[in-house]
Parts: structure tokens; C-alpha cells; sequence
């Protein structure tokens, strides 16, 4: 299945999607960038839009109480691709099948581990960065990309908009 269909199927269910990045280290703050565009845009439950900023670990146990199927994580990855590539999948199979990271790559897979306890499904929405250089805003490549996520969420989101989905 193609990453945007998946995307399309996950949305479908009851989600939450949680922005994870630091918005001082420029495309680092690529995950809460989303995350505060969609609230902005008012379509989506704002329970289900959560910004953890660089320590998702300690969100782990609330995120794992909320009343959704899936959590999808939304941050910049290290990868061998060109920087602005945007990966989407099931947390666990991205880190087995690649060398994938999140820039938070030992606390996101901890928190996806108590979360995954509770029969939840975790999901990495991630993107590689231009740069992480502290003291720098998101590069307009990576808002670009970021604009237009935004933009098939709220485009898939309101294809669903009858259903118990986000």
C-alpha cells in the first residue's frame, strides 16, 4: 500500500496525531509546525492534536489513555534520502526495514512501546530535514511540504467527516 493511501486508511479510524520537534532547531519543528496548522484550520478534535515538543516520553502514558485506535507521530527522520523526503508507515516496520531515525529516536520508540501495550497502533509521519541548526526557523522547503500535509488532512479528514474518525 502506498504511504498516502495508508495515510488515507489511517485517517479513517479514530487518531491522534502528535507533533514531535524542537521549534528552535529550524526543520526540527517540522512535527509541531503541523500540528499547530491543523489546529488552526479547526477540522480536526483539538484533544487529537497534541504537540509534545522534543520529549515525547513524557506524554507516553496520556497519550495512551486517549479513546483513538491510532497515534500518528509527526517528525523530522534521519534517512538516506534528499533532504524534504516524506516517509509514511507503521513505526515499528520504518525501523525495521531501514535506517531510519527520528531526530528523538530512543524516546519516541520508548514511547511507542507503552502506547503500542494499550493495542494502539503507532504510525511515523516524518520528513528529512534541510537542517536542525539550533537558532534557525523551519527552511521554506520544509513549510512548504509541511503547508501541503496539512492541506491532504484536512482534504482526507473531510472526505471522512460523517465517521467516528479524527
Amino acid at each position: 500500500m502506498k504511504a498516502m493511501d495508508l495515510l488515507r486508511t489511517v485517517l479513517q479510524e479514530e487518531t491522534c496525531l502528535v507533533g514531535i520537534g524542537n521549534r528552535l532547531r529550524a526543520d526540527d519543528g517540522f512535527g509541531p509546525y503541523v500540528i499547530e496548522s491543523l489546529k488552526k484550520e479547526r477540522i480536526l478534535p483539538q484533544a487529537d492534536l497534541m504537540v509534545v515538543e522534543d520529549v515525547p516520553e513524557n506524554f507516553a502514558f496520556p497519550i495512551s489513555k486517549k479513546k483513538t485506535k491510532n497515534i500518528v507521530f509527526i517528525d523530522a527522520v534521519f534517512m538516506d534520502a534528499l533532504p524534504g523526503t516524506v516517509i509514511f508507515g507503521s513505526l515499528a516496520e520504518l525501523e525495521d526495514v531501514s535506517q531510519i531515525a527520528s531526530t528523538h529516536k530512543l524516546s519516541l520508540r520508548l514511547t511507542a512501546r507503552v502506547i503500542e501495550e494499550t493495542g494502539k497502533k503507532v504510525f511515523l509521519l516524518g520528513i528529512v530535514p534541510f537542517s536542525t541548526e539550533f537558532g534557525k526557523p523551519l527552511s521554506k522547503e520544509i513549510k512548504k511540504i509541511a503547508d501541503d500535509i496539512v492541506g491532504l488532512i484536512k482534504e482526507f479528514s473531510q472526505n471522512f467527516s460523517g465517521s467516528k474518525n479524527i
